[in-house]
């Protein structure tokens, strides 16, 4: 395709959505479309979307003609030949796409068939076996459509995290926002569905339509547009983080896949310079600085890299290089010298040793060899023993912090003072998923966007010092959870961080009387 030829495409896709969005009917932008292009690829479609952005489109429109745009375009994105990602089974990509198959045919198959049988039945007529059984069978295929949550929660928990690394920040918003009205869709066909009396048979017909109408776009949207936008940029290391960290999640309506993870040779492959990937890049920056998307305070550097060497078995270095290079001096410095010594491993009576001046308040039995942090907090390290984390009111090494906090009754995500998350406890059975791709992630991202703007004032309270905390409690299909966020400073009032804690307290709220020890 020449240069030329290609600008004239972008143009008239540009036309066609502007005629969209300036009120043209869907009919006739759908019949130019159809005369002009026997295809086009997601790279034109993006491309168009953001020169109208650039014009001073409101990004915000993109989102409310979202189905707009996939229907026009829907049958005539090119069908570019399958990657050996999407037929290898286990690999994230074919364990979504297996799952769209089966939403498809619970759809097509059961739901909708069972609905137009329903809505057949003769409603002047008492309700007969066939009526309730019609209406079971409806209510048992919604029941089903709900664990559509779990194919969701993967892809906003682990897909959109690394779609943000990548700087394609604003598609995930969109997407976000649209899945989130899908739930209560299905939410709202269900409970008309259920109702002791059922209201008037349109308006349950109404609303399951409605919601297996955005059930089977958003499958469109999945596959034809955010996968070939993955698979352009994300790195085999990224899909092994993913098919990694989603069974703590649970899949939709298929058991458990095969395992799988990238094999050495896929993860030495360095990624590829990709044109689409470059223009996804600039068009999310547009949106996202359009937006004024996320936070505007400093970013730190992420701690991504470290998350990827754990994953990769990568053994961490027993002490961080300047507590070697401490403890290399010491060494030399000793040599010879007739210092007072204690033994750092039975039977090593000469091992090196870093002689540091202890706090007052440090209990006498804690031997260390190199301590680091302030009088509040510090960890000593010897370079042999377990690192020891050294508190006002005691210490732990580090493995039994790290099982105190997995055992903790409680779900803890700590983000720090530039509103990037950097660590989370996992006691295997939080209440909302939480996966390690968040890590390095701002706190803003991770929230759908419809809880965007509460969060920013919760934390410009806490960067004010306006506010300390935030509680709220949310009744979840029967389950209490309390949710609350703390501001985290030093003694001197310095913002440090936020912490938030969110605990199942459907059990403590039914304790009555008493049971001592």
């Amino acid at each position: 395709m020449t240069e030329t030829h290609a600008t004239d495409r972008q143009k008239k896709i540009v036309e066609i959505l502007q005629m969209l969005h300036q009120g043209g009917s869907f009919e006739d932008a759908k019949k130019i479309f159809d005369e002009t292009f026997d295809g086009v690829d997601v790279a034109e479609i993006t491309g168009a979307e953001r020169e109208l952005i650039a014009s001073g489109l409101n990004p915000m429109e993109i989102q409310n003609l979202c189905n707009v745009h996939a229907a026009v375009f829907r049958g005539k994105i090119n069908d570019h030949a399958k990657t050996p990602m999407e037929e290898t089974p286990g690999h994230p990509v074919q364990v979504m796409k297996l799952e769209n198959v089966v939403l498809e045919s619970l759809l097509n198959d059961e739901l909708l068939p069972s609905l137009k049988k329903w809505q057949q039945q003769d409603p002047t007529q008492p309700a007969g076996p066939d009526d309730a059984i019609l209406l079971a069978r409806i209510n048992n295929a919604l029941a089903d459509l709900t664990t559509i949550n779990k194919h969701y929660q993967r892809k906003e928990n682990l897909i959109f995290p690394l779609m943000d690394k990548y700087g394609i920040t604003a598609p995930p918003k969109v997407m976000w926002g649209v899945d989130d009205e899908i739930r209560g869709w299905i939410k709202a066909a269900q409970q008309l569905a259920s109702a002791p009396v059922i209201p008037d048979r349109y308006a349950v017909e109404t609303a399951i339509q409605k919601a297996a109408k955005e059930v089977d776009e958003m499958v469109f949207k999945e596959e034809e547009i955010m996968l070939p936008m993955v698979l352009e940029v994300f790195t085999p290391s990224d899909w092994g983080m993913i098919a990694k960290e989603s069974d703590a999640i649970g899949y939709t309506l298929i058991p458990d896949p095969l395992p799988w993870q990238p094999t050495a040779e896929e993860l030495a492959q360095k990624p590829k310079p990709s044109a689409l990937a470059k223009e996804l890049n600039e068009m999310a920056q547009q949106l996202a600085d359009s937006q004024q998307l996320g936070s505007a305070r400093k970013n730190q550097t992420s701690d991504r890299d470290v998350i990827n060497a754990i994953h990769q078995d990568t053994p961490m270095p027993v002490a961080p290089p300047e507590v070697m290079a401490k403890l290399q001096a010491a060494k030399a410095a000793d040599a010879g010298a007739m210092t007072a010594r204690a033994p750092l491993a039975a039977g090593d009576s000469n091992a090196p040793r870093i002689n540091v001046a202890r706090p007052a308040q440090q209990p006498a039995s804690v031997a260390s060899d190199a301590t680091s942090g302030t009088e509040e907090g510090r960890i000593a390290i010897d370079g042999i023993n377990p690192a020891k984390i050294l508190l006002p009111t005691g210490s732990f090494d580090l493995d039994q912090l790290t099982n105190v906090l997995r055992l903790l009754p409680l779900d803890l995500t700590f983000v720090d003072n530039t509103d990037t998350v950097r660590w989370f406890s996992d006691s295997g059975s939080r209440v909302f998923p939480r996966t390690t791709a968040v890590i390095g992630r701002l706190v803003q991202n991770c929230h759908p966007p419809k809880s965007v703007d509460k969060v920013e004032k919760i934390l410009a309270d806490f960067h004010s010092g306006k506010e300390t905390h935030a509680d709220f409690w949310i009744d979840m299909h029967g389950k209490m959870v309390y949710i609350r966020y703390f501001a985290i400073t030093d003694p001197s009032g310095h913002y440090l961080g936020c912490l938030e804690v969110t605990q199942d307290i459907t059990g403590i709220r039914a304790l009555e009387g008493e049971k001592r020890l």
